[in-house]
């Protein structure tokens, strides 16, 4: 294979950012640009090449594609990664996999029975400093982990309604949530608290939670939290590991501190993980290595489990058990 097909169902700004990565790589071909906004795949396409679709089942009917890439918000999940499922067409996913549980179950049920190879956009998972932290804690058992995820309000309407969003923690502290699950493993229990009640009175239609916080309890014994809020300025997210005579920090999140009773240690992230994501996602595809992928559908699928945990305990009030 000398160059390989990929196809976008999707085209607005976080594809671009995609298109742009793999615009840098010579193996790689755009050939189909498909966006319910015609403007925004004519855009993309004359930037980046590849013939322009409105409508995906047809791009998907017309074009012999190697890879497709879904760039949709998490409400506009329909079939499209059912039918790459049944076309065997390996595709890249952005995060949250879906708005709801019972859609993404079904999805990896055909991923896995199709057998092809998936990646989610959980771009984080690709920075250096995730296997330097791996090496560092080398197996020893956790006791506690937490995160945070502080930014305003978002200006793309979609993400402060609940119904097309599903809240911060389903749409954008998923990243640090699933970083929670690589390092602490499997949860078994969520309790989630919210706060409301300010931002809603500054901006109509705003019906998300203005903060939360969220209680792990991994299988492993460890205890974990993260806390989120869009009261903030500017966008920061943190990461903290703390075992037997180390603790690691990633604060903020490109900076891997490691603290022992003799010395701190900083290391800031070096390579390229925006492009590393797309590059291991391209590899994999051309020579059929699913290893390569930091995080797969399966995977993805995990981490919406914790966070819809989480939104139902802030729903109830009450403890959730996955």
């Amino acid at each position: 294979m000398d160059k390989i097909k990929i196809g976008f169902i999707g085209t607005g700004g976080i594809a671009n950012a995609h298109l742009d990565n793999l615009a840098r790589m010579k193996d790689v071909e755009i050939t189909a640009l498909c966006d319910v906004v015609k403007e925004k795949a004519e855009a993309a396409s004359q930037k980046f090449g590849g013939k322009v679709y409105l409508d995906y089942r047809r791009m998907l009917d017309k074009e012999k594609l190697d890879a497709l890439y879904i760039c949709v918000p998490p409400f506009a999940h329909q079939d499209q990664e059912l039918i790459a499922c049944q076309k065997k067409i390996p595709f890249f996913v952005e995060k949250p996999v879906a708005l709801s549980l019972e859609k993404a179950e079904k999805i990896e049920a055909q991923v896995r029975k199709s057998g092809i190879i998936t990646s989610v956009g959980y771009v984080l998972r690709y920075m250096d400093i995730v296997e330097k932290t791996v090496k560092i804690l080398a197996g020893r058992p956790t006791g506690m982990i937490t995160g945070s995820y502080y930014g305003e309000v978002p200006g793309t309407k979609w993400l402060i309604k609940k119904n097309q969003s599903g809240g911060q923690l389903v749409e954008q502290a998923t990243h640090i949530v699933n970083l929670m699950l690589f390092f602490g493993g499997k949860v078994l229990e969520v309790y989630s608290r919210p706060f409301s009640g300010i931002i809603s009175k500054r901006i109509p239609g705003y019906n998300v939670e203005d903060a939360s916080t969220t209680i792990f309890r991994f299988a492993n014994g460890a205890i974990g939290n993260i806390n989120c809020t869009w009261l903030s300025f500017g966008y920061k997210s943190s990461l903290g590991i703390v075992t037997d005579g180390i603790q690691v920090d990633w604060n903020p999140i490109t900076t891997l501190q490691v603290t022992t009773a003799d010395k701190k240690e900083e290391h800031a992230v070096k390579n390229d993980f925006g492009f590393s994501e797309h590059r291991v996602f391209v590899d994999a595809v051309k020579t059929g290595n699913k290893k390569l992928i930091r995080c797969d559908y399966s995977n993805g699928l995990e981490t919406l489990k914790v966070t819809r945990a989480a939104v139902k305990s802030m729903e109830t009030g009450k403890p959730v058990k996955l």
